[in-house]
């Protein structure tokens, strides 16, 4: 039996494990700003994040293994956006669909009903792919992005 993707909020202790991830060539690749990040500027924008009540930062584990990270940013009164990147260790487990479940089982919990919008390359399969299987459905396309929507 496949164990349950648990997430949990990040800290200043996951800094190093965050930025490791962040700049990642696959996830670099796949993000809106393809530039690596320095230590120095990971460190001030995970404080930032950290003490911003419109943003929330989780950590997907495993049976207590990290495999990535779930990021939503409030836009207004009724909607959210996600950010998602899993580990490299974590990719081909087909985990990702579970961990933006696991996020968004987290902020209905804790914020209540929103709906939720993740911003995708359009050239990015896998991640459009595992939006679609958690419930996701194509909004509008963007330029070189497809937003994908769905209502928690």
């Amino acid at each position: 039996m496949e164990q349950p993707v648990v997430v949990r909020t990040a800290g200043p202790a996951d800094a190093a494990r965050l930025l490791r991830w962040r700049n990642d060539p696959a996830v670099r690749a796949a993000s809106r700003s393809r530039a690596e990040v320095s230590e120095a500027e990971h460190r001030r924008w995970l404080a930032t994040v950290l003490a911003d009540p419109e943003r929330h930062l989780l950590v997907a584990e495993v049976e207590g293994e990290p495999i990535g990270q779930v990021r939503f940013d409030r836009l207004d009164d009724a909607r959210h956006e996600i950010s998602v990147a899993l580990a490299p260790e974590a990719r081909g487990r087909r985990l990702a669909a579970a961990l933006i479940e696991a996020g968004i089982a987290w902020l209905r919990e804790h914020v209540g009903p929103s709906t939720v919008d993740a911003v995708v390359r359009h050239e990015n399969e896998p991640s459009l792919r595992a939006f679609r299987r958690a419930g996701f459905a194509d909004a509008v396309a963007e330029g070189e992005f497809v937003r994908l929507r769905r209502e928690v």
